[in-house]
């Protein structure tokens, strides 16, 4: 946000430098968005995503709509995606264990096949789907026992940075009695006083005991509307139209309690509420090549996102006072709502891959590489180019382009369907490891299905280990403590369709 760049006390997940630790810049959420996992059906679950040179299949309809020209005949289908995720925070030395079991739609849609007209359109079909691309729902608690400082410290910081009097501090609240900003939210919340022409913490007493919890929620969604032609049987092309969805949501809650010996304070609160919501078009194109009985060929590209977003984010402090005069001017404070729109242009995806067909048509294996650009992102707010530069100026510091690797197999057997997969992911955050976030992750993934002929079922499995690191608040020297948290994500599919 805007103001952030002064307060500086929202911590987000997946810190990347000293300098950027601590803020909640939009930059910082690009690698939430586009870092993605398995998404589809199950069976393209199954098969870790590895469908650039497969078709058939309703998720061709997002990953390579000249897959959609394989269909002979219509289909419905829909996904449901059970969601396990076990957390893991550390904060100094105390670790805090959490369990959250979301459910999501995985992906639902239709797709109409219509016979081709001349003597090599052999069919022309259309698909139209909406596809979960990302979850964001993950909740962490941490907790521990601080003997060297608190967030009023860093509070303390900011606000003698300011160079403002507490009543110029005053006098910029609204008329419904809010802050400007974080650190005017601590001084008329207790955390702070005045005195001798600086700011000082209010308690001083250690250690003290700390704790909190962060809640994420939502998701980035896509409508498809896509077109797949098949000619001569052999080569086969695509296009489709993405239309994204993405809300974002995440609370955050910091408590302190100070010791017995304490003389002003009995316990101090911080916490912030953000909300991030947009929509965005996109295109994509892809062929596939049969290059003889057993071999595809497949190639796609999908232009970046234009996504328009909407920032809502407002901050709470307050204390618990021994007395009635330890405290300054209240015992609760806000901040105003920060709200401002902006433009993202996501990265540039590019996918090749080659299918091989098993012999008497037991199975298939695919493999596939995806480019994804992610130091072509790009964010834009019309009425700031300074903000907008700062921000892209990080992009270019903190991110870099990948390469992810994608393999599946499927074996058949009558009407049975047996699957398995692997997905690497890599990290595009360029110092990501030097804050103790695993740079590079794996999904595994297997699966079984039942096809006849007018219904199928599909049921999928897939693990996924992400790492972060989030930090309550910062310090100018750096003596700040950071949550290290590790998540394990399980992740169920179910797909049911039909034919018509």
């Amino acid at each position: 946000m805007k103001k952030l760049i002064l307060t500086g006390l929202t911590g987000l997940a997946f810190c990347l430098t000293a300098n950027a630790q601590g803020t909640d810049e939009p930059f910082f959420h690009l690698r939430k968005y586009y870092t993605q996992g398995n998404y589809g059906t199950a069976r393209s679950q199954a098969m870790g995503g590895a469908f650039t040179a497969l078709g058939g299949d309703l998720s061709n309809t997002y990953i390579n709509p000249a897959g959609l020209g394989f269909y002979n005949r219509s289909e419905f289908s829909g996904t449901f995606n059970f969601i396990g995720s076990k957390n893991t925070a550390t904060y100094i030395d105390q670790s805090t264990t959490e369990n959250r079991s979301p459910l999501d739609i995985g992906q639902l849609g239709v797709v109409f096949s219509r016979e081709g007209t001349g003597s090599r359109l052999k069919k022309g079909n259309f698909g139209i789907s909406y596809s979960t691309l990302a979850s964001f729902s993950n909740s962490y608690s941490f907790r521990g026992s601080n003997n060297a400082h608190s967030i009023s410290d860093s509070f303390a910081e900011l606000a003698n940075g300011s160079g403002l009097t507490p009543k110029e501090i005053a006098d910029d609240y609204d008329k419904y009695g809010n802050a400007p900003d974080g650190f005017s939210m601590a001084l008329m919340g207790g955390l702070l006083f005045y005195d001798q022409g600086r700011y000082l913490v209010n308690e001083e007493a250690l250690p003290v005991s700390q704790s909190g919890k962060v809640t994420e929620s939502g998701n980035l969604g896509q409508l498809n509307v896509s077109y797949g032609a098949n000619f001569d049987d052999k080569t086969y092309i695509g296009a489709g139209l993405g239309i994204q969805t993405l809300r974002f949501d995440r609370s955050t809650s910091f408590d302190e309690k100070f010791p017995s010996n304490a003389q002003y304070l009995r316990s101090q609160y911080y916490d912030n509420e953000l909300s991030i919501n947009g929509t965005g078009l996109n295109l994509t194109v892809g062929v596939i090549q049969r290059l003889n009985d057993h071999l595809n060929l497949g190639a796609t590209i999908t232009t970046p996102t234009l996504l328009w977003l909407t920032d809502s984010f407002i901050q709470y402090a307050g204390v618990d006072p021994i007395t009635s005069d330890a405290i300054l001017y209240d015992r609760d404070a806000r901040t105003a709502l920060d709200e401002f729109k902006y433009r993202v242009v996501s990265p540039l995806k590019a996918n090749v891959g080659l299918s091989a067909f098993l012999p008497q048509k037991i199975g298939v294996v695919s493999v596939e590489a995806e480019y994804v650009g992610f130091s072509r992102m790009n964010i834009k707010d019309k009425n700031s180019a300074a903000w907008s530069d700062g921000q892209n100026g990080s992009i270019q510091d903190e991110y870099k382009d990948v390469v992810n690797l994608k393999a599946g197999v499927e074996l058949r057997k009558g009407i049975g369907r047996l699957r398995g997969g692997i997905n690497l992911i890599n990290d595009p955050l360029r110092y990501a490891s030097d804050f103790n976030v695993k740079k590079n992750a794996v999904v595994g993934s297997a699966g079984v299905g039942i096809r006849t002929a007018n219904f199928f079922a599909d049921l999928s499995y897939s693990r996924y280990v992400s790492t972060g690191a989030y930090n309550p608040y910062i310090l100018d020297d750096a003596s700040h403590n950071s949550v290290l948290f590790r998540q394990v994500r399980s992740t169920v599919g179910i797909t049911v369709g039909s034919f018509f």
